[in-house]
């Protein structure tokens, strides 16, 4: 039987589990050209050890950022813009 002490631990190894199964599956379903440093099957066999290194690691290292589009002041399309 489970004691009230052992679920901690079961909270933490299936929030480990479910952080896991979402890099293995971000990882799957990011474009190829946002992957960074080695290739995406790489990427893939890695995170499928299953180690919490692997998921960290693609957390903050697999992927480039996307790029935000460039903002003027007060929402203006161009410094220049004239008014009609």
């Amino acid at each position: 039987m489970l004691d009230m002490m052992d679920l901690p631990i079961l909270v933490l190894i299936s929030l480990g589990v479910a952080i896991w199964l979402w890099s293995l599956i971000d990882c799957a379903r990011t474009p190829a050209d946002r992957v960074r440093f080695v290739p995406k099957l790489l990427w893939l066999l890695f995170l499928l050890n299953g180690s919490a290194v692997a998921t960290l690691a693609w957390v903050y290292f697999g992927k480039k950022p996307i790029a935000a589009p460039a903002r003027t002041p007060a929402g203006r399309p161009g410094a220049f813009a004239q008014a009609r």
